[in-house]
């Protein structure tokens, strides 16, 4: 029995035989040809090209009956890459000027484009980049004129393993025999993760090198919650799976009764639960969730595949919808996290490439040194707030200390003064709130607390920051700790920091939507949680059957311990206590 750990990307239990999918995708020996042939060359990319975009109207039509409107817009922005001129031109200028075929030209451009993901810092836009190549392996299957059905072996219910699946790939799922699937790459944002979440098919992914250890017909226990997946368990483990399996089944129908339930823990304590909300994937579904606000309205993607930036008529039309989505519930929006890569981008500058961008000039940092970027989404966000009845929040991301919060808030006033005198004037107060991700301002919470309205703690960045640790490097993944004492004793300060100044904390990074860290952030004190559609009602079912005195104890207990494992350790204890109470 082997047990291999990846990023848990669709909770669920699967147990079946390994169905083994090989590896494909774009890939061509460099084929030079001669002058005479350039023309023609060009002429059949671009009748490629055509038969792709015939390929998706088509996917589309189907995608929608399948899965709906939301997932259908999928093959439309599919269709945006593939009028990209980043790809198109690009291909047709490497067959005109270096003279080679149409397969090797679209796998070098294919090659660059997604080596300028890499550096982006946002994983769900760094994961953009197998969209691309999902749209060029459509083209090579065109240009080649070779389609292979990846998945027509499977004649029995099976647990696919593969290196990666494209978004096309996932779409073909659903009618197949398939119990769920773990690939090698991909991370819990990319849209092949996304789309396992809507079939509610269990996926884990970022495995590394699963597809190589695995021999088809192996019999697997995939864990979408954990992230583990157990190649050929023993009879022991395997009878425990298959109990977790039924009783998660249960769970999931009873999520159901409890969603019009309030949200308190089962000794009265009050804990506020939000939503991260992307209007980019907003379902029917989020209607029946009934959270109490918007907790992170993420807005770099309005910035994003852009040569200039987004006009304020263009922010206001997206800032404008979340608002009045909510209605009276408060929304926080986040002011773009952009990187300094951005700013050339746009012609605002010229800059070098920077070594390390997850510390650059990102974030706020960026937002200061061109500040009508920022004056920009604010006026579009008065303006949102201004049609808005309910309580608009502006939140500032990659604070590190209380001078940007303050010269935050005197370009704010500034454009708030300009925007009344053109009658746009917001039914309740913006309030202004700082992101909590770098330690340096969760360690002089003193100082950026007077110039805060509210802080949220981004938990993501915080962890990686505070342990030095990517996590998006599979090479240190394992240090990327949430149990890490340092981790929460950090948070632990920032709330009672702010609990003395009467400030209003939330955790909107993925602890937030962690069943297992969740007493520890009630038990610190955090007033919001701001969690994934996915994972709402979970946690508001965690949320219903923990005793808040009992989460206390244990926040307060774990901070005085000196090593994840006895802080996991503790949990275990805490749980076996609960559940014998």
């Amino acid at each position: 029995m082997d047990i291999l750990k990846g990023i848990p990307a669709s909770p669920g239990i699967a147990i079946g035989p390994a169905y083994i999918v090989e590896h494909d995708g774009v890939y061509a020996e460099r084929k030079e040809i001669p002058t005479a042939a350039v023309a023609q060359e060009v002429r059949r990319f671009q009748t490629a090209v055509a038969r792709t975009l015939d390929d998706l109207d088509k996917g589309e039509i189907k995608v929608r009956e399948l899965f709906g409107e939301n997932y259908a817009q999928l093959m439309e922005a599919h269709k945006l890459i593939l009028k990209d001129p980043m790809l198109t031109e690009g291909v047709v200028k490497k067959i005109e000027t270096e003279h080679i075929c149409a397969e090797t030209a679209l796998y070098a451009a294919v090659r660059e484009i997604s080596a300028g993901f890499e550096n982006i810092k946002d994983e769900f836009f760094r994961e953009r980049k197998f969209d691309v190549a999902d749209v060029a392996k459509r083209v090579f299957e065109n240009l080649t004129e070779k389609r292979h059905n990846k998945f027509a072996g499977i004649k029995e219910p099976s647990i696919v393993i593969a290196h990666n699946l494209y978004p096309s790939d996932t779409f073909r799922l659903k009618s197949k025999k398939v119990l769920g699937f773990a690939t090698d790459i991909g991370g819990k944002t990319s849209h092949t993760a996304l789309l396992a979440q809507s079939m509610q098919m269990p996926a884990v992914v970022g495995l590394s090198n699963a597809a190589a250890q695995i021999r088809a017909g192996d019999i697997l226990v995939l864990d979408g919650q954990s992230g583990a997946l157990i190649i050929n368990p023993d009879d022991a483990t395997l009878e425990i799976y298959k109990k977790y399996q039924g009783d998660f089944a249960k769970a999931e129908q009873s999520l159901k009764d409890i969603s019009n339930l309030p949200n308190i823990t089962k000794d009265g304590h009050k804990v506020l639960l939000y939503i991260n909300y992307d209007p980019r994937r907003d379902t029917k579904e989020w209607d029946t969730f009934h959270s109490e606000g918007l907790g992170l309205l993420r807005t770099e993607f309005i910035f994003m595949d852009r040569p200039e930036p987004p006009t304020e008529e263009e922010q206001f039309a997206v800032y404008k919808k979340a608002v009045q989505r909510f209605g009276v519930r408060p929304v926080t929006i986040r002011l773009a996290d952009l990187g300094g890569d951005k700013a050339a981008d746009f012609g605002l500058a010229r800059t070098e490439t920077e070594d390390n961008p997850f510390m650059g000039c990102r974030g706020i940092r960026l937002f200061l040194k061109y500040p009508e970027l920022m004056k920009t989404q604010m006026r579009a966000i008065i303006r949102a707030a201004a049609a808005s009845h309910g309580q608009v929040n502006l939140m500032v991301p990659m604070v590190s200390g209380s001078g940007e919060l303050a010269e935050v808030r005197k370009v704010f006033g500034e454009v708030l003064a300009d925007m009344r005198a053109r009658g746009a004037q917001p039914a309740l107060p913006i309030q202004i709130g700082a992101m909590i991700e770098v330690p340096s301002a969760a360690l002089t919470m003193d100082a950026v607390l007077p110039e805060a309205d509210f802080v949220s703690i981004g938990t993501n960045d915080l962890i990686q920051y505070i342990l030095a640790v990517d996590r998006v490097n599979q090479e240190v993944a394992d240090l990327y700790d949430p149990y890490h004492p340092a981790v929460l004793r950090t948070i632990n300060s920032v709330v009672q920091a702010a609990r003395k100044k009467g400030r209003p904390v939330s955790v909107c990074g993925e602890m937030a939507s962690d069943p297992e860290m969740v007493p520890f952030l009630i038990g610190a004190g955090v007033d919001i949680l701001s969690v994934t559609p996915r994972m709402f009602l979970r946690i508001k079912n965690t949320l219903r059957n923990l005793n808040f005195k009992d989460c206390a104890n244990l926040a307060q207990a774990a901070i005085l311990l000196t090593s994840s494992e006895e802080i996991k350790k503790l949990k275990e204890n805490y749980k076996t206590d609960e559940d014998n109470s």
